[in-house]
């Protein structure tokens, strides 16, 4: 085999790591935010990027491995559906991967370890079939324990995040609340492109069991919550007063909300722009906390 064809390989594994792409990997965002709110050692900062980097992609390519029969049943192939001796290789990679970011962890927080445990439990019960799938159900197969899987992954990753720099306290706590609401708003909607697969195999995801409009309601409303997890812990002087900054993107996320309840919470072009703002008012609010939380 050709030197290219392997580095073609490497760029298509590299690729579906990255995806979906989100704030925690590959835009190391809330390392970022986490180092600006905590003790801001530069050495931690770096540590934590490289726990993530190591940690997320294992979670996305174990959850693409997983996915082979509902890529299928959706028409999308990828270099894990073409080839087999690439999954394989793509397993090692992740468990190597995974245990890379475990010596990370417990080097540099070992106090909560336990943290590392419950994400790590959750983020291979959620996609495996391979292990805990044979015997019970993947956790990703139905609403409720995906919903739960990715709460309390959320909480723990950051809260391990946090731990990185600094105990776990207050402000962490009120961090992680922010965070998870933000994630939450997201993840909700993530179904909805592989709906057709996740039908013809037989899940009982939230795009197959809830209606798009009950979805879209749910995600305004976590990412309403969001802006109030900001709110609250300014006036109670958990967060900086510069943090305020951080709630001027909510005017986009008004206008939204007004778009979607007038054309009747339906995905429709007309509600394009209100799409548009519902994103850019998370993207841009996160980055203001980010930014703010340096001052």
């Amino acid at each position: 085999m050709s030197v290219f064809k392997y580095l073609k390989y490497v760029i298509e594994i590299l690729k579906l790591s990255t995806h979906p792409l989100n704030f925690i990997y590959p835009i190391p965002i809330l390392a970022i935010l986490v180092y600006s709110m905590a003790s801001r050692d530069i050495q931690s900062l770096i540590t934590a990027i490289a726990f993530t980097y190591t940690f997320y992609p294992a979670v996305n390519l174990w959850n693409h491995v997983n996915d082979i029969e509902e890529d299928k049943h959706s028409g999308r192939t990828n270099i894990l559906t073409e080839n087999s001796a690439v999954r394989k290789a793509t397993i090692v990679l992740v468990l190597i991967l995974y245990a890379i970011s475990a010596l990370i962890a417990y080097i540099k927080s070992s106090r909560y370890f336990p943290l590392f445990l419950i994400c790590f439990f959750l983020t291979w019960a959620y996609s495996d079939r391979m292990i805990t799938g044979r015997v019970a159900f993947r956790l990703k197969d139905h609403y409720a324990t995906e919903i739960m899987a990715f709460t309390f992954s959320y909480i723990s990753f950051t809260l391990l995040l946090w731990s990185f720099f600094d105990n776990v306290n207050l402000k962490a706590i009120a961090l992680t609340t922010t965070i998870t609401l933000l994630m939450l708003s997201g993840t909700v909607l993530k179904d909805i492109k592989d709906v057709t697969g996740d039908e013809r195999a037989g899940l009982k995801t939230l795009a197959v069991v809830f209606s798009l409009k009950t979805l879209l309601k749910a995600s305004i409303v976590f990412q309403w919550l969001y802006y109030l997890s900001i709110a609250l812990p300014v006036f109670f002087k958990i967060y900086s007063p510069h943090n305020i900054v951080a709630l001027i993107p909510s005017v986009l996320l008004l206008y939204a909300t007004m778009e979607f309840s007038r054309n009747s919470w339906k995905l429709t072009f007309e509600v394009y722009n209100a799409i548009k703002a519902m994103v850019l008012s998370s993207i841009t609010s996160l980055i203001l906390l980010t930014v703010s939380s340096l001052i």
